[in-house]
Formats: structure tokens, sequence, C-alpha cells
């Protein structure tokens, strides 16, 4: 059966009347200390110094400060860059002090999903996200719809495995298919005990889309955060520095549902003084940590 919108908009009224609930909620005296946080980081970041000196830049991260981070490149084959074991690479962070809390995955199919599950979760990760959707699985809503059917279906075998299954946004999300937007279609699709979110802010802002009023219209959601800012003109700046409104989106978020916060700065210019510049500024904001 096709998608339209007249469906989508019956269908998804009882979600987006959380919207309702979510505008009131503010942060508590007392909420910061009582949910602590610690600066964690999108190694994607560093991502060409840790093919030329994985374990040298890792070092680096944590001598940084940061405690948690957040992988990328875990494949189906179960191996991280194409050549770590799991046990390889999470030694390495263990190590050091710090802590995989999450990683990015390729995009695959649940059935042939299994190594990368598997993998992920014997790391002690929480949480294993696709960070996109492929342009051909994503020209229609019934594209969408089918995504979001195997988005489900991960979500029972990560459920299975002990860990929560994610989906990342970009900025093709949001734009509208048929009159409706795709990162709406795709919450509203997915199942809530099964499917969770990260919000990339900078990819939400650039869009022209307000984090506040996603994270009001879809409140238990959104579960982690990518942390980056952008300038005036919508292009990447150090965290602080830019546009981005970062303590009303936590205010609102950890007043929710947000368990973790992941900086990622893609920036190439000098990219182990721009994690360090993005720590020093979230490891001071109270309502980052």
């Amino acid at each position: 059966m096709k998608t339209n919108r007249r469906d989508f908009i019956r269908n998804s009224a009882l979600l987006t009347a959380g919207a309702l609930v979510l505008p009131s909620l503010k942060a508590s005296p007392g909420m910061y200390s009582a949910t602590a946080m610690k600066p964690g980081l999108q190694v994607y970041s560093v991502r060409k110094q840790l093919l030329e000196d994985f374990e040298g830049t890792m070092k680096y991260i944590s001598e940084v400060g940061y405690t948690y981070l957040e992988g990328y490149g875990l494949g189906t084959d179960g191996l991280f860059l194409g050549k770590y074991t799991a046990k390889e690479y999470n030694n390495v962070i263990t190590d050091l002090g710090m802590e995989l809390k999450s990683t990015h995955c390729s995009y695959a199919k649940a059935e042939d999903a299994g190594a990368m599950i598997d993998a992920a979760a014997s790391t002690g990760a929480e949480y294993l996200i696709v960070p996109s959707t492929p342009g051909n699985l994503r020209k229609t809503l019934d594209d969408w719809k089918a995504v979001a059917e195997n988005y489900n279906k991960l979500g029972e075998l990560c459920k299975k495995a002990g860990m929560r299954f994610g989906y990342h946004n970009h900025t093709f999300e949001f734009k509208a298919i048929d009159g409706i937007l795709p990162m709406e279609f795709l919450i509203a699709s997915t199942d809530k005990d099964l499917v969770f979110f990260e919000a990339d802010l900078f990819w939400v802002t650039r869009a022209g889309y307000d984090p506040l009023r996603l994270l009001k219209q879809f409140p238990g959601r959104i579960f982690l955060f990518h942390v980056k800012d952008a300038n005036a003109d919508l292009e990447p700046a150090t965290v602080g520095k830019g546009i981005i409104d970062f303590k009303s989106i936590f205010e609102i978020a950890r007043a929710d549902s947000l368990h973790y916060y992941f900086v990622e700065d893609e920036r190439l210019d000098n990219p182990f003084k721009n994690i360090k510049d993005d720590y020093n500024y979230v490891s001071a904001q109270p309502y980052m940590n």
C-alpha cells in the first residue's frame, strides 16, 4: 500500500501529541549532578590520524580528557576500520581508561547484521548506530517505510544482544517527500522500544530545523547527541563559538531522554587542536557534565 500524507498524519497523531508535555520541562536546580554526564568524542573527528597511528591517536584523546567514545567503521564482517577485531579495538580504549559507549556501523539488512551486532556487543557498547541511509533506499516514502521496518528488526536483534539500536541524521531527512519530512516519518514509523535516535545538532541546524522543536515533538526518542557547532554561514565551528544554543537544548534533553553526547568535529584542519578546543568548552559547561 502506498504511503500518503493523510495516513502519516493520522498514524502519528498520538506520538506528536507528546509535544504538548515537553515544553514545560525545565532543569531543576540539582538535575545536573543527579544525572552526571562526561564529555564523549566521536572518533571520526580524528579519522585520518587513527588510520596512521591508531594507538597514539587514542592516547592523545585520553590525554585531552575524553572519557566516553563513539566508534565508527564497524562493518558487517565484524571488524572495525576493516582490520581490527572488536577485542583489539576495545582493548586499546580500555587500557587508556576510556569506554566505548556507542559505535557507528554499516547499513545492513537485519539478516546480514549478525557479526556486526555480536562484535559491538562484545565490547560492552550500549548503542549501535546506523549513521546514514543509502541514497537508493530513500527516494520515496515507501522506501522510508521499508527502511523503518528494517530498523525495527535491527532494533530487536540489538535488544536481544543487550544493546540499543539507533539512527543518526544528516540533512536529507529534513527534505520533504510528498509534503512529509523523512525524519518525522522515520521516528513515527519505528517502534519506540526498539529504535532511538542520535540527533546531530549541526546537521539538524543546517537543515533549517530547530533542534528544540525536534526534542519537543518526539519526547523519549532522542537518546544521544552529536555536539558540533555552526557559524552564521552554517559551516562547522568550534563548539561554543557558533550559533547553536546548546544550553537550551541540553536543558530540555536532559529532562527527557538524553543519555550521552559525543563531540564530533569533522574539520580537517588541525583536528587534534579542534577536539581539544571543543573539550575545553564542553567540560566547562555545568549543563554538559
